[in-house]
């Protein structure tokens, strides 16, 4: 979380750099077009999208390597048990009962158990006074066995490979993240040499955040509600603290509020196109 925290702000820092370009055509860092900028920002969407997937991934294979080593450990312990006391009268096969690997600490450790009890319980003859082959319990013969030998083996190649995956979208985001920080410090140094103090341009770029939120926005507050013509509304509003507004609308004889703005840095709303009547 703290690392996709200090990604996301730079995202945020990136998306009001592009706006500043998109007001003010003489604001150019490092000679980038807002279309080149708004491909950095899309760039940088894509890659904690995939981030998020892989880890979404890894985290499922993680939990289904964690089952798989309890089920397989548990069915180690209890067989081995029982192994133990069938073929107590078989000096023999008791023997190489007891050479069994039986201190698994990590899964990997657990498979190899289970393999190695698997090759031993195909080879053991029935054990003494019986004329069938061993079976721990009635649910539980070598076949059952085998299914968890082979769910944990399933289970390790895959989070194997997903931990491949999840470590390469993650050096993806740090690459990304460090492209963003590199060209942020360049679009605030460079426009803060370009522009004077007092100057639109300047206060813009002074208004851009350079630290995240250290508490959450306080209530929003519209400052400003005009129609400059028929069907046109202007607003303005703000937060103290807040970096990202939605606006929600509700029309004449709605119900509810429906949002019509998502996640937008401006602090102002432009609408048109409404019918006649009291919007809220």
């Amino acid at each position: 979380k703290p690392m996709l925290e200090g990604y996301d702000f730079h995202y945020l820092q990136c998306r009001f750099i592009r706006e500043a370009m998109n007001d003010f055509a003489n604001y150019r860092p490092d000679d980038l077009t807002v279309a080149l900028v708004d491909a950095i920002i899309a760039g940088a969407k894509t890659t904690r999208t995939a981030f998020m997937d892989a880890k979404s991934d890894f985290d499922l294979a993680m939990g289904g390597r964690i089952t798989a080593h309890g089920a397989m450990h548990d069915a180690c312990v209890s067989v081995f048990g029982i192994l133990r006391s069938r073929y107590r009268k078989d000096l023999t096969s008791l023997t190489a009962i007891d050479r069994l690997p039986v201190d698994d600490k990590t899964p990997g450790d657990t498979l190899k158990r289970g393999q190695a009890m698997s090759s031993l319980m195909g080879k053991l003859p029935n054990p003494p006074g019986s004329l069938t082959p061993f079976k721990a319990w009635d649910t539980m013969d070598k076949t059952a066995f085998d299914v968890l030998v082979g769910a944990l083996d399933t289970k390790l190649e895959a989070f194997t490979n997903e931990t491949d995956d999840y470590e390469e979208a993650q050096g993806n985001l740090h690459k990304k993240d460090r492209e963003m920080e590199d060209f942020i410090g360049a679009a605030l140094a460079q426009g803060r040499h370009q522009f004077e103090e007092g100057t639109p341009q300047r206060e813009v770029i002074d208004a851009i955040p350079t630290v995240p939120a250290t508490q959450a926005p306080a209530k929003a507050v519209i400052t400003v509600a005009t129609s400059p013509a028929a069907g046109q509304a202007h607003l303005e509003g703000n937060a103290n603290h807040a970096t990202t507004y939605d606006w929600y609308r509700k029309d004449p004889g709605d119900a509810d509020f429906v949002k019509v703005a998502d996640d937008i840095i401006q602090k102002f709303l432009n609408l048109t196109g409404l019918a006649p009547g009291a919007h809220d």
